[in-house]
């Protein structure tokens, strides 16, 4: 049986991961359960927008029982927000996968209505629990047919109840020393810029932190290296989205509608302005319209990489669609081709610059007091402090989905294993505490 379900944490509490450790506990489930990240430019999604789906054998009545049953002891159903949904599915045929398939790709990148995700259930044989108006409903079909062929795995460790909303005490140092020492297998353990510790979140829930990485084995060794002084309740590896940009599809700027998830290459025809609250934007077109692109002050650093874009540079932006399609909120970006720029410099006479003679009279020699029109302007080629490559927010700002550049570069096989040992070597002088 294939089982999902979704929203049933809220911004004050809950855990939806939390939920599926205990839901694999109860009910025996082998493997590891898998954690989906949906489209995050949604409006009313749950604090960390995942869904969980994991398959489980044995008595039909008696799993769905247990399952619905921590569902209503563990949803915040107190909260207007939250609006649990439940799916059951005995047996998908290859027809019937394709389509949950299909019905998870458009979840993780557009807007999905209840109606829709209702019509795909009917249409797989799904039995539907709705807590409220079963808008989860929407996210746990899309977690049980989900695909993952790019994947990571993700550790999560629970706390005791007692300890909700208390200071989370993991030493900071052993954060630290398990980043340099499982870098860049694992990866957004923290934050090289600001000294953040990122594997604890803030907040009254379960989790005491959570540990990404590209493998099983590693988030097991990375967690084994961390020092804890608290009760541990339990941990649970999950498979998941996340960090593979599952959500980016590449479209035309014409072709965008709201809360989409894109990839778009175009020229840039407005340099970046800085505007207020420290954003940053620009304007970019793909010859079928014009969008604007921007920077948040957020994500620190990376907007100093945006400030140096000029028109006429082309470029690919990754980011995502508000409620009004005219605004790209940039994840990453990828300088393809620098455009030429050139100053305007007076020319050269008796061994110097000559001065301007006036606004629009041209220009004149100080020493020999000969004069040039307009047309006698030197252009003189700029260099750019910026290289073809692809550019990205900090960790601190990256959404769940998002793909950290270090994983589009590692490389399979030995010159793995020395890749490795070189970004551990450029974080040590970065990331020390």
């Amino acid at each position: 049986m294939f089982i999902g379900v979704d929203d049933t944490d809220s911004l004050k509490g809950g855990c939806t991961t939390y939920l599926a450790a205990l839901l694999c506990d109860s009910l025996g489930v082998t493997g590891y359960p898998k954690l989906i990240r949906l489209n995050p430019n949604i409006p009313y999604r749950t604090r960390g927008n995942g869904a969980i789906a994991f398959q489980v054998e044995g008595d039909a009545g008696k799993i769905e029982k247990t399952t619905l049953d921590l569902v209503k002891k563990h949803a915040q159903l107190g909260d207007d927000n939250t609006n649990p949904g439940v799916v059951f599915i005995h047996e998908l045929t290859p027809e019937q996968r394709k389509r949950l398939e299909g019905f998870y790709l458009k979840t993780v990148s557009e807007l999905v209505t209840l109606e829709e995700a209702e019509s795909v259930a009917a249409e797989v044989n799904a039995e539907v629990h709705r807590f409220k108006n079963g808008r989860g409903v929407i996210g746990a079909l899309a977690a049980v047919g989900s695909k993952l062929p790019d994947k990571t795995y993700e550790l999560i460790a629970y706390r005791v109840k007692r300890n909700y909303g208390k200071e989370k005490s993991v030493d900071e140092e052993s954060v630290y020393k398990m980043d340099r020492e499982t870098y860049p297998e694992t990866f957004d353990n923290i934050d090289p810029d600001k000294k953040q510790i990122l594997i604890s979140p803030h907040g009254y829930d379960p989790v005491l932190c959570g540990i990404r990485g590209d493998s099983v084995e590693v988030v097991r060794r990375a967690w084994k290296l961390l020092k804890v002084s608290e009760e541990v309740e339990r941990i649970q590896v999950f498979e998941t989205n996340q960090g593979t940009d599952a959500h980016l599809r590449d479209r035309r700027i014409s072709e965008l509608k709201p809360y989409d998830c894109v990839i778009i290459e175009g020229e840039v025809i407005i340099s970046p302005q800085d505007i207020e609250g420290g954003h940053v934007l620009f304007g970019l077109s793909d010859g079928s319209g014009k969008i604007a692109c921007a920077a948040y002050e957020p994500t620190g650093d990376f907007r100093k990489v945006v400030r140096k874009l000029a028109e006429g540079d082309r470029i690919r932006v990754f980011g995502g669609i508000g409620k009004h399609p005219n605004t790209l909120n940039l994840e990453k970006l990828q300088v393809l081709e620098l455009a030429r720029l050139c100053e305007r410099i007076p020319p050269e006479c008796c061994g110097r610059r000559m001065t301007s003679a006036g606004a629009g009279k041209g220009f004149k020699c100080r020493k020999c007091g000969k004069k040039a029109g307009m047309d006698a302007v030197v252009l003189r080629e700029v260099g750019r402090d910026l290289g073809p490559g692809l550019y990205e927010v900090p960790p601190r700002a990256r959404r769940h989905l998002s793909k950290p550049l270090v994983r589009f570069r590692q490389p399979k096989g030995r010159f793995n294993s020395l890749k490795s040992k070189l970004f551990k070597v450029m974080r040590r002088g970065s990331s020390e505490p």
